[in-house]
C-alpha cells in the first residue's frame, strides 16, 4: 500500500504537476489541488463534496509525502530523486545504489537516450534489486516520447520497457502484486494499443 502511494504520487507529478510547471513544495502541491477543487465544484451542483474534497485531499497528500521523501535525497526538482524516493521503502533510501542502475536512470530521464552497452550490462546482471528494479521500471514508464536514442539508432520506449519487465521477472526481482511492476505491464499493454 506504502508503494501503491508512492507510484500514485509519481505519476500525479509526472502527469499533473510538472506539466503546468508546479513548483515541487508543499504548500504549491496543497494549492494546486485546492484550485483543482474549487473547479471541480463549481460547474456541478449535485457533486457530493466531502468525497470529492477527500480524494483531492488523498491526491495532495501521496505528492507531499513524496516531495518530502525526495528532500531526504537531495534537490526535489531532480526527476531521478523523485523516482528513487517513490521506489523505496523509508529503510531503503539510504541504502546506494548501483552506477549502472543511476546512470541509466539519468540518461533516460534527462537525455531520452540509453547506451548500448549499459543496457546490455544491466540486462545481464543477477544482483538489481528490488529499489533499483522500480527505479528502472518507472523511469521507463515515464519517458515521454515513444522511442529513445539507442546508439544511434531509435528504440522503441514500448520494446525497452518490455526487456525490463523480462528481466525483472525472469529473475523474480519484484512480486507479482508489486505495483510498480503491475503499472508497467499496464503501460506496455497502452503503447502496444497505441501501435496497433
Amino acid at each position: 500500500m506504502y508503494l501503491q502511494s508512492q507510484l500514485e504520487g509519481l505519476e500525479s507529478i509526472f502527469i499533473e504537476l510538472m506539466p503546468y510547471g508546479v513548483e515541487l513544495k508543499r504548500q504549491q502541491v496543497q494549492d494546486f489541488y485546492d484550485k483543482r477543487y474549487d473547479n471541480a465544484t463549481k460547474p456541478v451542483a449535485q457533486v457530493a463534496e466531502n468525497e470529492l474534497r477527500r480524494q483531492f485531499n488523498t491526491k495532495a497528500n501521496q505528492v507531499r509525502n513524496l516531495v518530502d521523501s525526495a528532500e531526504s535525497l537531495g534537490d526535489v526538482s531532480n526527476k531521478v530523486n523523485l523516482i528513487r524516493a517513490a521506489a523505496s521503502l523509508p529503510g531503503d533510501r539510504s541504502k546506494g545504489l548501483k552506477p549502472s542502475i543511476l546512470n541509466y536512470c539519468k540518461a533516460i530521464v534527462f537525455e531520452n537516450k540509453v547506451e548500448p552497452q549499459l543496457l546490455s550490462e544491466i540486462l545481464q546482471s543477477q544482483d538489481v534489486g528490488p529499489v533499483e528494479a522500480r527505479m528502472l521500471l518507472a523511469a521507463t514508464m515515464f519517458t515521454v516520447p515513444k522511442a529513445v536514442e539507442h546508439g544511434g539508432e531509435l528504440l522503441l520506449a514500448r520494446d525497452l520497457l518490455a526487456q525490463i519487465i523480462g528481466l525483472i521477472r525472469s529473475e523474480q526481482i519484484l512480486q507479482r502484486n508489486d505495483p510498480f511492476l503491475n503499472a508497467s505491464l499496464c503501460s506496455l499493454d497502452g503503447m502496444d494499443e497505441d501501435q496497433d
